[in-house]
Order: C-alpha cells, then sequence, then structure tokens
C-alpha cells in the first residue's frame, strides 16, 4: 500500500427537510411560549404534535411558518438555514403552511383560489399546476367556478390543502385540519393527508383529534407547556395506557377499569 494513501471521507447523511435546535418563539421576547425545542421532521416522515390545551402547539409550528416571532435558537429547511425569514419568503423556499382559519380567499372561487397560489411558479408552469391540482381533488373540479365561501367545512380544507401542494413544497404543515369537520369529513381530509405523506411530502401536523391523528401518523410528539416532553412512534403512543387517559379519555385500566 502507497504510503501517501488515505482513508475516504464519511459521506455526510443530507440534512432532514425541516429541524429545529433550542427553539423559543412567542409574541413577547420576555413571555416565550416555545421554550428551547429541538425537533427533527425526517425525509418521508408524518409527525403529529400532541399536548394539553396551552402547551404551545400552535405556536410552535406557527413559528416555523414565520408567523410568531423566534426570539433564540435555529430553524432550518433541508441545508437552508431559515431562522428569522418572513411568510412569504418560506413558501418560495418550499415550506407550506396551512393554517387552522382564514386559509382561503372566501370571497372568490376555487380556480381564482388557485391562481392566486401559483403566482409564485413561472408563468409557463401555472396552468398545468392548478389542472394538476385540481385532478387530485374531484370535489373542487366538480365545480372550479364555484365560490369558496359556499364550500363545505372539508372542501373547505381540501381547497387549502391544494393551495398549500400547488407549488410542490418540500415540507407540508398543518394547524387543526379536522377542526369544525363533520366525522364524514375528518376521515376524507386524513386520507388525502395519508396519499400526500405517501406521495414523498413529510407533513407536520397539530391535531386534537388524537385518534385520527395516531392512526395516519409515523411519529407524535408530546409537548406540555412549550417543552419537548416526549417522541416516539404513534403506533406505541396509541397503545399507551398514559396517554390514552391524558389524551384519548380512556379510563385507567391499572384500577381495573377498561378503556372505551
Amino acid at each position: 500500500m502507497s504510503a501517501f494513501a488515505t482513508t475516504p471521507s464519511p459521506i455526510a447523511a443530507p440534512a432532514p427537510p425541516l429541524a429545529t435546535r433550542g427553539l423559543v418563539a412567542g409574541y413577547e421576547p420576555d413571555l416565550p411560549i416555545v421554550k428551547g425545542i429541538d425537533f427533527t421532521l425526517a425525509e418521508g416522515d408524518f409527525v403529529t404534535i400532541l399536548g394539553p390545551n396551552g402547551a404551545g402547539k400552535s405556536t410552535f409550528v406557527k413559528a416555523i411558518a414565520g408567523l410568531v416571532p423566534v426570539h433564540g435558537g435555529t430553524l432550518s429547511l433541508a441545508d437552508d438555514d431559515i431562522t428569522g425569514c418572513p411568510r412569504h419568503a418560506l413558501v418560495r423556499k418550499g415550506l407550506a403552511f396551512v393554517p387552522q382559519t382564514e386559509n382561503i380567499f372566501a370571497t372568490m372561487t376555487i380556480r381564482e383560489n388557485l391562481q392566486i397560489a401559483a403566482t409564485i411558479l413561472p408563468k409557463a408552469v401555472r396552468k398545468a399546476r392548478i389542472e394538476a391540482m385540481l385532478d387530485t381533488y374531484p370535489d373542487l373540479a366538480e365545480r372550479p367556478g364555484a365560490i369558496a365561501g359556499g364550500l363545505s367545512g372539508g372542501q373547505r380544507q381540501m381547497l387549502a390543502t391544494a393551495r398549500a401542494l400547488l407549488v410542490e413544497p418540500r415540507v407540508l404543515i398543518l394547524d387543526e385540519p379536522s377542526a369544525g369537520l363533520s366525522p364524514k369529513a375528518v376521515a376524507e381530509v386524513f386520507e388525502r393527508l395519508a396519499e400526500i405523506n405517501r406521495g414523498g411530502v413529510p407533513v407536520l401536523l397539530v391535531e386534537q383529534n388524537v385518534r385520527a391523528a395516531l392512526r395516519i401518523a409515523r411519529r407524535a410528539v408530546i409537548l406540555v407547556d412549550g417543552r419537548l416532553r416526549h417522541d416516539a412512534p404513534a403506533s406505541e403512543l396509541a397503545a399507551d395506557p398514559d396517554i390514552g387517559r391524558l389524551f384519548l379519555g380512556a379510563h385507567d385500566t391499572r384500577n381495573g377499569e377498561t378503556a372505551p
């Protein structure tokens, strides 16, 4: 062997699609709601965020999406440091966020909603991307000229998601997509999210419908008082009696009672 031979350097693993390190965020600098969260969303992952009311779940994802001030720590989208990036810049970088409310233009038609979302795309591809979204959502394709404000709750949520997916994001984040929906609409929305994830888009979901979220997610994290307290496979948390007691309304089987 040559005296000048060297050991090949190991190939660095690619950066995860989304990561936070020591993230501190809130509406007031001296009153943080998110308190030093380390979190990673892996390639192809589907993570649901659980926790009691006031735990900081929505604030956490809004901070990632550029809607709540970040006061400490870092945010990264793959190899790109996005700490402090404004909302419009994050959309162009590939981070799609669907808020719980005010996520569509109610006085505009379905097609007009999609056209506005498509304005950040090159003109040459806008029409094709809009048609692709309509093909993906048959309920919307049936009447693209319908006023969005007249849609059902489930159809509104599908339109909001279609707007987010129009730009082919690297990460999709949703805040309470099932809020106010009928059980049938919840099932439809969650099945669509599962399909999106199977198509390769990493999904981060805040959801109060814990049972439904744990059925489709791969991982679940629990926030308590603005801190990440637990991170485990969703199936593991769904089977945990303490999780059932705290978040699913189940009785404590250790006292001889049976969970519903």
